[in-house]
């Protein structure tokens, strides 16, 4: 028994190391000051305009994206888990190569598609219809789905196999019509599942930063990008980053928290 926990420490120490030891370094670095401890620079992050509209709009990107991620999600898993074997695992290894992408080759092949001459624009230009705004806030939610839906189909699939189609196709038998059969017997099966790639998406869209820096500069306020500003621009205040980034931590452990509590209630 003694052996086996000697097994355990590489991971401790490998998560003391990269985990825990940079936690504690950036909560150091935010409370410090010449005359000591300080929550002045959690009061500015949690009073400022600025810092308060990027909280919001970090808040509210991540609960749409982890929407439009689900609603996508729960129909490409479906249909995927429907599909003959070989074709479902090909499209399953497809599914993962928009995760494993850089967040910036991602940004500029929608440049190319999406951009004010952009291919897809200058088609719509052509036919008279609105061309696509991929630099606003539209913008980005329509991005973002390339990475979000099939990684929430890839975290949902488990679950709609060991279901399978049979729940439907028992709740059709028993006189229920398509759109009952969904609500009432296969979402609810499924919601923990939902929930668990939910908690998956609304992490890293609090966090989401590359693609949207690519896109849309700072011209959309959002946490990570004030974070980034605060290391790499003029206005260098490291102390102060590391307070928003804990309160970006905190917003997202949150989340996740309630997220996890209606996943228990769920199963129960």
């Amino acid at each position: 028994m003694r052996g086996e926990r000697l097994l355990l420490l590489p991971g401790l120490l490998f998560l003391g190391l990269f985990f825990a030891y940079p936690l504690w370094a950036l909560w150091e670095r935010s409370l410090s000051s010449p005359e000591g401890l300080t929550l002045t620079r959690y009061a500015r992050a949690l009073t400022a305009p600025a810092y308060l509209e990027a909280w919001r709009n970090s808040l509210l990107f991540a609960t749409a994206s982890t929407l439009l991620a689900a609603l996508g999600g729960i129909f490409v898993a479906y249909w995927t888990a429907g599909l003959p074997l070989r074709l479902k695992r090909l499209l399953l290894s497809l599914y993962a190569i928009p995760v494993s992408l850089s967040g910036l080759v991602v940004a500029f092949g929608f440049i190319v598609l999406l951009g004010r001459n952009g291919v897809v624009n200058q088609l719509l230009a052509s036919l008279g219809l609105p061309r696509v705004d991929l630099y606003s806030w539209t913008g980005l939610l329509l991005v973002f789905p390339f990475y979000n839906i099939p990684l929430f189909a890839l975290a949902l699939m488990p679950l709609l196999e060991s279901l399978g189609r049979e729940l439907l196709e028992a709740a059709r038998a028993s006189g229920a019509t398509p759109l009952q059969a969904w609500i009432r017997v296969l979402l609810p099966n499924l919601m923990p599942g939902i929930l668990a790639g939910s908690a998956i998406v609304f992490a890293g869209m609090m966090g989401a930063f590359g693609t949207a820096l690519a896109l849309t500069g700072f011209a959309k306020n959002l946490l990570s990008l004030q974070i980034y500003s605060l290391v790499a621009e003029s206005t260098f205040d490291l102390p102060q980053a590391a307070a928003l980034a804990v309160v970006l931590m905190a917003t997202t452990g949150l989340g996740l928290y309630l997220l996890a509590l209606w996943e228990r209630r769920w199963r129960r």
